[in-house]
């Protein structure tokens, strides 16, 4: 019986830890709540950083303020995409984005391509991803960061030298 227990333990734990780090992002459609359409096709060669976020989820809006301070440093560079992922209709997303403003593009009602992009058997909040210019997910966290705005930065800034080095070669 016990070794039963400690079966499924372990296939649950390693289930929860999966990641899809290296993989091709899903592609997409989104219409964002400014009405910009954005999909696969005309962001191909950008950073996408993508927050997959709910309007009940504290920590979601605990790191906000930091991902607002990630956006903003790197506002002059039209090669990187901000994009928020909200799991509710748009009602419940504009009345938390009143009180606290996401200055990502925004999209409502964005589960199923949410879904896809979910790295554990259950969905955790808040997940953040990087995807490269290639649209391959190259960095991925989930259910928060101590310090979400220092391990995104450090891995967009990574992917900037990259694309530097092959420019420059």
């Amino acid at each position: 019986m016990e070794q039963h227990f400690l079966l499924i333990l372990s296939i649950l734990l390693l289930g929860s830890s999966c990641s899809n780090v290296g993989d091709t992002a899903p592609t997409f459609k989104l219409k964002t709540t400014e009405g910009y359409v954005l999909n696969s096709q005309n962001l191909q060669g950008k950073i996408i950083v993508v927050n997959v976020w709910a309007t009940w989820c504290p920590t979601c809006i605990q790191e906000i303020p930091a991902l607002n301070r990630l956006k903003a440093k790197y506002a002059g560079d039209t090669s990187i995409v901000f994009l928020g992922l909200c799991e509710e209709g748009t009602n419940q997303m504009n009345q938390v984005l009143k009180r606290v403003p996401f200055n990502y593009y925004q999209v409502a009602n964005a589960g199923k391509y949410s879904d896809k992009l979910q790295t554990r058997l259950v969905k955790t909040f808040p997940q953040n991803l990087i995807i490269n210019n290639n649209f391959e997910i190259v960095y991925e966290v989930s259910d928060g960061s101590f310090n979400i705005f220092q391990s995104l930065d450090e891995k967009i800034a990574e992917l900037i030298n990259q694309r530097e080095k092959k420019i420059s070669s």
